[in-house]
């Protein structure tokens, strides 16, 4: 009788699991990803920034917080310079431009290359949140303007 009761039990947790597998699952995520970008199109022409950004953020649907995962600075490199470093900051909605990060050294990725990149963060739900509407800007010290772009 035993053996009987076991067999009934295993036979109806194995049909809960299964229906419970073949229910519709709950939305996976409440969270939407964005990449705001921007290029100054450099001397050598289209393809060629100086500067360039890229922000990578996310927030909770309906929210008006942004969370900044990854920012991506580039720039032409110039002249006889070799040594180029960057930073990254921020301006709330009427708020003040401030500097997120300290300088960072740009680096070229191969010997003959024409550009310097750096980048800050992680992909993904990860660093600062900002108010919606947040200027993020990067700039490269003794390069010249910033570039800038807005969480939306």
């Amino acid at each position: 009788m035993k053996r009987l009761w076991n067999s009934a039990a295993t036979a109806a947790l194995s049909l809960l699991l299964v229906a419970a597998g073949a229910a519709p699952a709950p939305a996976t995520s409440s969270y939407e990803y964005d990449r705001q970008a921007d290029c100054r199109v450099g001397k050598r022409g289209p393809g060629r920034c100086m500067p360039g950004i890229v922000v990578k953020h996310w927030h909770k649907k309906g929210a008006t917080k942004r969370g900044v995962g990854w920012v991506y600075a580039s720039t032409e490199m110039t002249g006889q310079r070799r040594t180029y470093e960057a930073r990254w900051l921020y301006q709330r909605p009427g708020g003040r431009l401030t500097a997120a990060t300290g300088w960072k050294k740009a680096k070229a990725l191969d010997s003959d290359a024409t550009f310097v990149e750096a980048s800050w963060g992680r992909d993904g739900r990860t660093g600062p949140q900002y108010p919606a509407n947040t200027k993020v800007c990067i700039e490269f010290r003794g390069v010249g303007d910033r570039l800038c772009v807005r969480l939306r």
